[in-house]
């Protein structure tokens, strides 16, 4: 509440601040007024790329980065909560998937739910921009399988001269009864900058369009600083530290919810920039994130007879290297890096109703770690009409716990498996170019091998309801790394007239595919309550995915401007075992041939329109998404169809001065009933987990 009162502070003290400002105001004036340009293919970055900058951010009403990413083309979420959306991207999920921050920072969950992946632990109001980068190309930011998520908080420019700057934000959605709140100070000059910043976030249960309520309400706040040092054109050094707090988040789809949760952040940036004819650049980063996680049963009913208790700490550190070298006319980027993540924690049962029972602890986590050394390099040179770029990745992957073990109440093992360690090593490329075909005509074309060692949960969690279908899962520390073989293809057009429009399609191959396979209860019996039966994940020969997306906007340079965007992914396993359950028991087994691969979202398309008034100070906005409806679904994971949907919203952002900015608007205006394909089910049940229905917000940032 704190932090409530000083923004409402801020806020007034700047308007007033603002109408003695214009007084003082020189005759002449030149200003350069802010844009933001969005290119999907273009920069110094030579792989495809969707880049998303500050000001799209600031004028949606998203409350974290999962659910900011639904909006992207071909990107879905796993909702399984009111916050934590689980980004999908092309079909790839999970571990699959880099989502990093900074130029290297890794950040490791500790649920084994997922309630809180690496996207959970940034507040959306510190990103400065996203970067997408689709397919196993960018090997230059650590194993890359299916895609890249890269967040960017740090600051990217100081100023000459010493100057202060404040922004505030205050806004209000009333689906949930949430409001947010966000302040930040920032002051240097080009010798140092130092920026302090911290987040309020409250929500309540939402009402679907049903008006139902979900719950769903959440408390997070975070606070933090960042300290630039610039001693010379040539050297930068940047500190970060984040602290982040997370109360009572809602999860209706699992046995549990969050009841609290600690992250705290920290890196040290050390750039040298054009220090010489050959080198162009060396970053050094040294990073840490250590994040405490605690989930307990006690809103649910079941908490009449058993209490659970779960804690669980995740610590993630590492290091990054990376030098830049003008090597025969191109640049050649090359370095290091290691990740090491450490999980550890129990879960507590409490039985209520048998006051003398004992309490009955189970392991979740036991010690266990895993270590990734890399090393890598990317070489990038432009030609007449092609530039093209190569890149290489060797991974050492090292893994091990303590022995996986499940107790009865009696003290006697369930499962027992002292056999945990093992160690890969991993060849990953990439080659990639882009042809100018004309002026306003490209044509990009990529190839690669991006291989992924098996992660945490599927190496060592221990009988637990983790995944889509209703059973526990066991994890299998001899499993084999994933190897996705891909391609893309692009064709992009750009006229200053007509605007850009960009084609990509794609095709990926996966090797020894990771899924689940029913084990005999005469190996290992289900402890949880309801489930058919136990999983280990294992290997499968392969599996593979296509699709596309296709994204045209008009000039920026034009008064009014059109967004059209469409995605689309079709993935298969080839053969696959589904189980026939009768009365709550499996009965049978049966091969299923091309059974598509669970989670997959559907085919979506969203348009967009604005128009530009008074210069950009006045900018009406509307936007209708349409969503098919998923019939292709996995049987082997006991998923069932979903039905399309059509939602229409609208926004105004206006610009009353050079220091207040608002944004308000209506989402999902005829307050459409609906449900994303990926949203998880009600727990204990088939309840389909239902979006907000019709929701009206307003945002005021202020800017001095």
């Amino acid at each position: 509440m704190r932090l409530v009162k000083y923004t409402t502070l801020f806020c007034l003290l700047l308007f007033f601040h603002s109408l003695a400002g214009q007084a003082l105001q020189p005759d002449t004036l030149i200003k350069l007024k802010e844009f933001e340009v969005t290119d999907r293919m273009a920069g110094k970055i030579f792989q495809p790329v969707d880049t998303i900058g500050r000001k799209t951010i600031e004028q949606m009403p998203v409350r974290d980065v999962g659910d900011f990413l639904r909006s992207q083309p071909n990107v879905a979420g796993i909702r399984k909560g009111g916050t934590g959306i689980d980004p999908v991207l092309r079909g790839f999920k999970y571990s699959q998937l880099n989502v990093q921050l900074n130029k290297g920072q890794k950040i490791e969950g500790a649920c084994p739910n997922r309630m809180d992946p690496p996207t959970s632990h940034v507040d959306i109001e510190d990103i400065r921009r996203i970067e997408i980068f689709k397919g196993p190309y960018a090997l230059r930011f650590g194993p890359n399988f299916g895609g890249l998520i890269h967040m960017h908080t740090l600051p990217e420019n100081q100023p000459d001269q010493f100057e202060v700057r404040i922004n505030a934000v205050t806004g209000f959605e009333s689906a949930w009864g949430g409001m947010k709140q966000n302040l930040s100070v920032k002051g240097g000059n080009k010798y140092f900058l130092l920026n302090l910043f911290g987040n309020y976030k409250k929500y309540g249960d939402y009402k679907d369009g049903n008006g139902n309520t979900v719950a769903s309400s959440f408390e997070r706040y975070n606070y933090g600083s960042i300290l630039s040092i610039t001693p010379s054109v040539k050297h930068a050094v940047t500190l970060f530290y984040e602290h982040a707090i997370g109360k009572n988040l809602d999860f209706p789809a699992l046995a549990m919810d969050e009841r609290l949760d600690k992250t705290s952040l920290y890196s040290a940036d050390y750039e040298y920039r054009n220090p010489g004819d050959i080198f162009e650049t060396l970053h050094l980063k040294v990073y840490q994130s250590d994040v405490r996680h605690e989930m307990d049963n006690k809103q649910r009913p079941i908490s009449d007879t058993t209490v659970a208790i779960a804690i669980i700490e995740a610590l993630n550190t590492g290091y990054r290297a990376e030098a830049g070298i003008n090597l025969l006319g191109g640049t050649l980027h090359a370095g290091t890096d290691m990740e090491d993540i450490n999980k550890n924690g129990d879960r507590e049962k409490y039985f209520i109703m048998q006051p003398t029972m004992p309490v009955k602890k189970e392991v979740l986590w036991d010690n266990a770690h895993i270590r990734n050394y890399g090393v890598f390099a990317e070489y990038s040179r432009l030609f007449d009409k092609i530039r093209a770029v190569a890149a290489l990745r060797i991974d050492f992957n090292q893994a091990g716990s303590d022995p996986m073990t499940w107790e009865n109440m009696q003290g006697q093992p369930v499962y027992n498996e002292e056999n945990t360690a093992s160690s890969y090593t991993n060849f990953s490329f990439s080659l990639g170019a882009e042809w100018f075909l004309h002026k306003n005509l490209s044509l990009h074309l990529s190839a690669g091998r991006g291989v992924r060692s098996p992660d945490m949960t599927e190496r060592f969690i221990i009988l637990l309801p983790i995944g889509y279908d209703n059973y526990d899962y066991l994890g299998n520390p001899s499993l084999l790394p994933e190897q996705n073989y891909q391609v893309d293809a692009a064709l992009k057009y750009s006229h200053t007239a007509a605007g850009m429009v960009t084609f990509s399609v794609f095709y990926s191959h996966v090797r020894d595919y990771i899924t689940g396979i029913l084990l005999p209860e005469s190996v290992v019996k289900p402890q949880t309550r309801g489930v058919y039966g136990v999983k280990q994940f294992i290997n499968i020969d392969y599996a593979w995915l296509t699709g596309f997306e296709v994204v045209y906007h008009t000039p920026v340079s034009y008064r009014w401007l059109l967004e059209m965007s469409a995605g689309y992914t079709y993935a298969v396993n080839p053969l696959a075992t589904y189980y026939i359950i009768e009365n709550g028991q499996v009965t049978g087994l049966a091969e299923e041939k091309n059974d598509p691969l669970s989670e997959i979202p559907p085919l979506e398309g969203n348009l967009k329109f604005s128009w530009k008034f008074f210069e950009g100070r006045l900018i009406p906005k509307a936007n209708i998404r349409t969503v098919a409806a998923q019939n292709r679904i996995s049987k082997a994971y006991e998923e069932r169809p979903s039905p399309g949907f059509i939602l229409a919203g609208l926004s105004l952002y206006y610009q009353f001065n050079k220091v207040l900015e608002v944004t308000a608007g209506i989402d999902n205006i005829f307050n459409e009933a609906y449900y994303e394909h990926l949203n998880r089910n009600m727990i204990g049940s088939k309840e389909n987990f239902y979006e907000p229905g019709r929701n009206l917000y307003i945002n005021l940032r202020f800017k001095i």
